[in-house]
């Protein structure tokens, strides 16, 4: 006989792994047990070696639909003649902690359970199994056993405990097990019944019949899911849309709409099969696909844009919803104002969400808020653009033994990461730095993960920018730890936090363009080329030409002033005689001030690809304000046709050693010459991305060669655009390995991931 113990890291615990190990030792005849820790599973298995080598091949081979293993440890050790069956064992906690499982969506088994009039889990909105239901949401404490949920709020009834402590059964070890004898249960309030408490008199299956009703009624509803509330309401009554638009202060800002089911989502969109399967898995992220013309969304949901964010039902309660005759489709957005965090609780809800009309709500408490994931795919890869439900906690093994640290993130789509030297931790989305509230959620999301993964810090990371308020929370959380605090430049964030992500560990091209970030100069970046080293150096070799943005910030707003900076430079005084479509939108006492500031190369200087975009969109004139971050290149996305490489406009490299300058004035300027012309804004937008991507690519191939590189990775917000990483990735075909964005967003809620990595192996804090 032999014995091994084996140890697995990964998503393993909450997603029947336990149950899935008994079941194959059973199968193989092994003697042995298996027990959940802190850090993920330990097993020892005791048989014959054609049996052993069974079990591990269906280990490795069968994993139950929601797991993952990112470690496998296998060791021989002495066997033991007392051992005799294959047990269970009780969780134990060590001071090592592994992967917090995420939020799953119901699987199909559960919801055709929740349809069956004979189950006794009929209508029942809590079903969930071991394959499915709410797992980070509800976790206090580790390991995730139901005492450290907030399922420890409901005793389980004989029938749940019987199912419960059934290895066989479904919901063997299912932590949130209930049923409505004993579980939680929905209630439905309407605003100023009297008062703006709840009060819970409409409960059970009516409160969900008549929350369906009202949807279906033009009304809008505050629905309570599994990480917080959605306001949703139909997707296609004008009036009920332009009234949430309102209130939300988003005037154009694209909403997301969840469809009754796959069929439905496809009459609304286009999909691949990839992107079917992306949209039905467990993680069930918001996706962003092609929009197909119909009546079944107003034109409102996504102005301008060609692309619609769809998800499908992932609760229990959406399927009951449409089921009880909620519209086709609906908007479902966070419940929030703008920049806040997501409404967690019933009390959140009534005192934030004023504009709901009637209160969806549950009494299974969510310890843990967490709003939807949002992803878009290219050639067969998911880039999730923010990283939430489903996908977080996400975990990142470091390439060597590190540093514990704390990284700050970002101001804009912040989130945070913890390292304990072993492997980094980064935290769901948390939303906009400005905000009080979200200030005060990023402090709690510290304290969380610094209890539950038991470090002591010997740093804060923070992004080099002083007066971002992340920054200013490090400070305030190295002093009360009276440890180190260390800031790297943002671009540098990005660029090591998906060499983390991909693990990379020969020397990379890293190009990293966005909106802006301070960077080491005193400048503002964005338009980036770096050489990365495994080392920990990294060496700025190339950036776009650097221009003055006129009134700092407000530019980014008002993109005409940036257009007129750009023309100005390239035509001087003669742009006076050009009637160029944007100069309608600039003031002549704006013309004059940004006439003396482009003369006089005055600061701030930017070398942002995020600005050119916007300069680019208004010169074309799809849109001369921004109402929302990068709503001008998410128009010229937009309107893109189809990809076409077959011309580009001049550009210009500076340059030849040292560091190289990308100069696209020449690009504006026949850009803004053929607007003149007359020549359609599909066309012309076709262009600009063209030369923006073969320029891109001509300067990677010549830091290719000069520094015998063979990858490049692409982060920041601009590769976000689709239309730009797909011509990039073909004009690069075969000359170089191109690594895209992936589930750490390339935007900024992913710079944590980078600080961490960074901070952990090279800040040299200690």
């Amino acid at each position: 006989m032999k014995a091994l113990k084996i140890k697995i890291e990964g998503i393993v615990q909450g997603v029947g792994f336990r149950p899935f190990v008994w079941r194959i030792a059973h199968k193989n005849g092994i003697s042995g047990f298996v027990r959940n820790e802190s850090w993920g599973v330990n097993i020892l298995v005791q048989g014959q070696n054609d049996d052993l080598s069974s079990f591990i091949a269906c280990i490795r081979n069968d994993l139950p639909p929601a797991a993952r293993i990112d470690s496998l440890e296998i060791i021989e050790v002495p066997s033991d003649d007392r051992i005799f069956e294959f047990t269970i064992e009780p969780s134990e906690r060590s001071e090592i902690v592994g992967l917090i499982p995420p939020d799953l969506s119901v699987c199909e088994k559960c919801i055709s359970e929740m349809f069956d009039s004979s189950n006794r889990r009929y209508y029942y909105p809590f079903i969930n199994c071991t394959n499915c239901g709410p797992r980070f949401s509800i976790i206090e404490e580790l390991p995730y056993d139901r005492p450290n949920t907030t399922m420890s709020e409901f005793n389980m009834c004989s029938e749940c405990k019987t199912e419960y402590e059934l290895p066989t059964n479904r919901r063997y070890h299912a932590q949130p097990i209930a049923c409505s004898s004993c579980g939680p249960k929905y209630f439905l309030d309407f605003r100023n019944n009297d008062s703006d408490e709840l009060k819970g008199k409409i409960s059970g299956v009516k409160a969900i019949k008549i929350a369906a009703k009202l949807l279906s009624e033009g009304k809008i509803v505050a629905a309570q899911g599994i990480g917080g509330f959605h306001l949703m309401c139909s997707a296609i009554n004008i009036d009920t849309i332009e009234r949430l638009r309102c209130w939300k202060n988003r005037p154009r800002k694209p909403f997301a709409v969840m469809a009754r089911d796959i069929n439905s989502a496809k009459k609304i969109a286009e999909m691949s099969d990839f992107e079917e399967s992306v949209i039905n898995n467990p993680s069930a992220p918001i996706l962003l696909l092609p929009k197909k013309e119909n009546s079944l969304i107003s034109n409102k949901i996504a102005p301008g844009i060609s692309k619609i964010g769809v998800m499908l039902p992932y609760a229990p309660i959406h399927h009951l919803l449409f089921h009880f005759g909620a519209p086709e489709i609906i908007i479902a957005t966070s419940g929030n104002l703008r920049n806040e965090p997501i409404a967690k609780s019933p009390e959140d809800a009534v005192r934030d969400l004023s504009i709901a009309d009637a209160f969806l709500w549950h009494n299974r408490r969510i310890h843990n808020r967490v709003d939807d994931s949002v992803a878009f795919s290219i050639n067969k890869n998911l880039i999730l653009i923010r990283q939430s439900r489903g996908y977080t906690p996400a975990r990142y093994v470091l390439p060597v033994r590190g540093i514990p640290v704390i990284a700050a993130g970002a101001d804009m789509k912040s989130s945070i990461a913890i390292s304990d030297g072993k492997n980094v931790y980064t935290s769901q989305y948390l939303g906009e730095m400005s905000d009080p509230k979200t200030q005060d959620f990023w402090r709690e999301t510290v304290e969380k993960f610094l209890r539950w993964l038991n470090i002591k810090p010997k740093a804060v990371i923070t992004d080099l920018h002083p007066d971002y308020h992340s920054t200013r929370l490090g400070m305030e959380l190295a002093e009360r730890f009276q440890i180190s605090i260390v800031s790297i430049q943002h671009h540098h964030s990005h660029a090591w936090a998906e060499i983390a992500e991909k693990q990379l560990k020969t020397p990379v091209i890293a190009v990293v363009f966005d909106g802006t970030g301070l960077g080491t100069d005193g400048t503002i970046w964005g338009g980036e080329f770096f050489i990365a080293k495994p080392d920990g150096s990294i060496e700025r070799t190339a950036s776009l030409r650097k221009i003055p943005q006129p009134g700092g910030d407000i530019s980014a707003l008002k993109i005409s002033r940036m257009a007129f900076a750009y023309l100005y430079r390239i035509f001087g005084r003669d742009i006076a005689k050009l009637n160029f479509p944007v100069m309608k939108y600039i003031s002549p006492f704006e013309m004059k001030i940004i006439q003396k500031i482009v003369t006089k190369n005055r600061p701030p200087l930017t070398s942002s690809m995020g600005r050119l975009f916007d300069a680019a969109a208004a010169i074309i004139g799809v849109t001369f304000y921004n109402s929302y971050e990068a709503e001008a290149p998410m128009l010229m996305e937009s309107i893109v046709d189809n990809i076409d490489l077959t011309e580009q406009l001049s550009y210009e490299i500076i340059g030849k050693d040292d560091f190289l300058e990308l100069n696209f004035n020449h690009s504006l300027k026949e850009l803004a010459l053929r607007k003149l012309n007359g020549e359609k804004v599909n066309l012309l937008s076709n262009l600009f991305h063209s030369t923006v991507s073969f320029a891109t690519a001509e300067i990677i191939m010549r830091l290719a060669k000069k520094y015998d590189i063979e990858d490049v990775i692409l982060s920041g917000g601009v590769f976000q655009n689709s239309v730009l990483l797909q011509m990039i990735s073909e004009i690069l075909n075969g000359k170089i390995r191109v690594h895209l964005p992936g589930l750490n967003p390339p935007n900024d809620q992913g710079i944590a991931l980078g600080q961490a990595y960074w901070g952990s192996l090279f800040s040299n804090a200690i």
